[in-house]
């Protein structure tokens, strides 16, 4: 369930391999990419579609700018995350409360600053493939997390992530395209085992 039905990257990448791809992640603040995410749900009777851009202003930083199919802006600091919707009031909350925003916080900020200390203090890391094209699994090390972020995936080539993945509890996940891949054209109706093939394929 939780990994793409299809025959996996052949070579299993070594510890120091895996330090060595984390570390060509680094990006300069700030940063910006565009994002579509695809997020199901047994709750949702079909998949919800939004996109718009992720600003990475640092390690505990992070913004979340939707612009489709509204407008709504997450500002994630430290463990405060602030929500401002288009025709509605503004909302703040701890991050605790919200297990999915805090599992793309911790790994996304940690990756795209180089900081492979980071991610293996939060999370259990399996990296396959090469440099040119990669697959990263974390598994997350807190027992609260753990509940409800089972694992997140992230596939990429070089030096840029093209796919982020959060697997979570009742068989949910939020799968984001990032980059150009954000931009390409999804089948309907989209399917988590399309996005899988899709985000596994090195040369798509």
């Amino acid at each position: 369930m939780l990994l793409p039905t299809v025959a996996p990257m052949a070579a299993q990448l070594d510890a120091a391999d895996a330090k060595t791809l984390i570390a060509q992640l680094a990006k300069p603040t700030p940063a910006t990419i565009d994002f579509s995410e695809i997020r199901f749900s047994p709750l949702l009777k079909q998949p919800l579609i939004v996109s718009g851009t992720l600003g990475y202003q640092g390690p505990t930083s992070l913004d979340r700018h939707v612009t489709q199919p509204y407008r709504e802006t997450t500002e994630i600091r430290g463990d405060s995350v602030r929500v401002r919707r288009e025709g509605e009031p503004e909302r703040s909350f701890g991050l605790k409360r919200a297990p999915e925003l805090q599992g793309l916080l911790s790994a996304f900020t940690s990756l795209l600053a180089g900081d492979h200390s980071a991610v293996e203090r939060e999370f259990t890391i399996d990296a396959s493939g090469d440099t040119s094209a990669w697959r990263i699994l974390l598994a997350p090390r807190d027992a609260r997390l753990s509940r409800r972020v089972k694992l997140i995936r992230i596939e990429g080539r070089n030096d840029a992530p093209r796919c982020f993945s959060i697997i979570g509890d009742n068989n949910g996940a939020s799968m984001m395209l990032l980059g150009a891949t954000a931009h390409v054209e999804l089948p309907k109706p989209v399917t988590r085992e399309w996005l899988e093939r899709f985000c596994s394929q090195p040369n798509e």
